[in-house]
């Protein structure tokens, strides 16, 4: 994840981390099987605090079989889902456009400090409708911008 320069922070997001279909491939990704979540982690260094989380859909996701549903949720070891709640990216569903701050750690909370180093988890996770079984590597379309707030405390 790369940081933001000043000039690309107007709204005090310090990372940004792109996701793309590509992303899955079994090139990038090995093979996953049907159903099986894929992790992203972003290394958070000890003394920081995470303020802010958000997502922008660019491209809604599609697979090249039947699949219907794909979500994603950020969170760390302690809560899946503390900065981004699950929310659809799969061109078949009800996909969001934008989402910030929708998990606990940030819905009305001020953040998390990490003491120790830990990591940002992005989890996407197919067919959690359990209807229409299909792999990752299945990806043919798509693309999610994440931005994050990480204050350096040292």
């Amino acid at each position: 994840m790369s940081k933001l320069t000043i000039n690309e922070n107007p709204q005090g997001f310090t990372d940004e981390l792109v996701i793309t279909f590509d992303d899955f491939s079994v090139a990038n990704a090995g093979t996953l099987a049907d159903r099986a979540t894929k992790t992203f982690t972003y290394v958070i260094p000890a003394g920081s605090l995470v303020t802010k989380a958000s997502a922008k859909l660019v491209t809604a996701f599609n697979d090249s079989g039947s699949g219907d549903d794909l979500t994603v949720a950020v969170g760390d070891g302690d809560d899946a889902d503390g900065y981004l709640a699950s929310a659809d990216i799969h061109v078949d569903a009800t996909e969001i456009t934008y989402v910030a701050n929708s998990g606990a750690l940030l819905d009305n909370e001020n953040g998390k400090v990490y003491t120790s180093a830990d990591t940002i988890d992005i989890l996407f996770s197919p067919d959690t409708d359990n209807d229409a079984p299909y792999s990752l590597n299945e990806l043919t379309a798509g693309e999610i911008k994440f931005k994050f707030e990480i204050c350096d405390l040292n």
